[in-house]
């Protein structure tokens, strides 16, 4: 990490460690003028579903400490380099990346403690109007810095990327024409397709078990609304305006798993075969619908309409990732 990546990390972890001093001071100032059972807890409308004792009220507190510990620790382990990310960069370009997956690791656990700190002023207030608006533009804001560090992130892999001897020697013609490979496929013909493929396996799955566990937790709570319990074992689902059973909150992961255990199944004979492009269409594919059916999933656990703009938006990355194999293909064949 260079100078400037390193001040704006301990610049970020002072914030969150000054957020953490501040929940403390703030819940303990106002503690006393409590209620015996304050509202400790919320729905996912924000307001408050459980009232308990006033020691609770601490729990945001540990929760902000446990993700500003875990944050260190990954991000010491990353700017030691002890995390081996396998990429063929230069030694700038190495720099760059581990210096933006640190800040991108800081600023999403900021987004987490900013959410936390709604809470501790929400419960010391028993205002519970906070939660239902700000917490959300807050994760919005981490997720935006996870999305724009993972595009600054893959810029720099492409453009420090090392060179083989071999392309060193490379005609004019041959790097327009790869250079045109590049803006079609995303790749120029040499990247690492193993690590690629290892990784898109891990992520898209493991995204797909990490939010299956957190809508089990999520469901006992549906529906949100529903205090005198007339809908019991139904979920409200916004599209269709009405109730229905619970387990269909699963039906994105319902019908994306086995689609995507399908690509897996294809990708391992293709792998076999030397079908590289199959098996990057198969990686893509898998793992645009573990995104897309937990962001699906994620706004049906809210009880908020699956858009419009995201089936076109999954839609048109599909295709788009056709149009990518047609040409990976044909330069395969080649």
């Amino acid at each position: 990490m260079d100078k400037k990546a390193m001040l704006t990390d301990a610049v970020l972890k002072a914030v969150g460690f000054g957020a953490i001093i501040w929940q403390f001071v703030y819940y303990i100032i106002h503690m006393g003028s409590l209620p015996e059972e304050p509202g400790i807890h919320f729905a996912a409308n924000g307001e408050f579903d459980v009232y308990a004792s006033k020691i609770y009220g601490f729990y945001p507190h540990i929760i902000t400490l446990i993700a500003l510990a875990v944050d260190i620790v990954v991000t010491v382990v990353i700017a030691k380099g002890k995390l081996k990310l396998g990429l063929k960069v230069s030694e700038n370009g190495s720099r760059l990346i581990t210096s933006s997956i640190v800040v991108t690791l800081d600023l999403i656990t900021l987004s987490v403690v900013g959410c936390f700190c709604c809470w501790v002023y929400a419960v010391s207030r028993q205002d519970q109007g906070i939660m239902g608006k700000y917490p959300g533009i807050i994760l919005s804001i981490g997720i935006f810095a996870v999305l724009a560090g993972v595009i600054f992130q893959c810029a720099v892999s492409a453009v420090c990327r090392e060179k083989t001897e071999d392309e060193k020697d490379f005609s004019p013609e041959e790097k327009r024409k790869r250079r045109i490979r590049f803006l079609l496929t995303g790749s120029s013909g040499n990247a690492d397709k193993e690590l690629s493929h290892r990784l898109s396996r891990i992520a898209g799955w493991l995204t797909v078990a990490v939010l299956t566990g957190i809508i089990l937790f999520s469901l006992e709570r549906l529906p949100s609304d529903d205090i005198a319990d007339l809908h019991h074992g139904q979920a409200f689902f916004a599209n269709f305006g009405d109730y229905y059973p619970k387990w269909l909150v699963f039906l994105p992961y319902i019908i994306a798993v086995p689609i995507m255990a399908l690509c897996e199944i294809i990708s391992v004979g293709a792998n076999k075969k030397g079908r590289a492009a199959l098996v990057t269409l198969c990686d893509r594919i898998k793992l645009l619908l573990a995104v897309f059916s937990s962001w699906w999933e994620m706004i049906l656990v809210n009880e908020q309409p699956i858009g419009f703009v995201s089936v076109i938006l999954f839609a048109v990355l599909c295709i788009t990732d056709f149009i990518r194999y047609h040409f990976e293909k044909t330069a395969e064949q080649q």
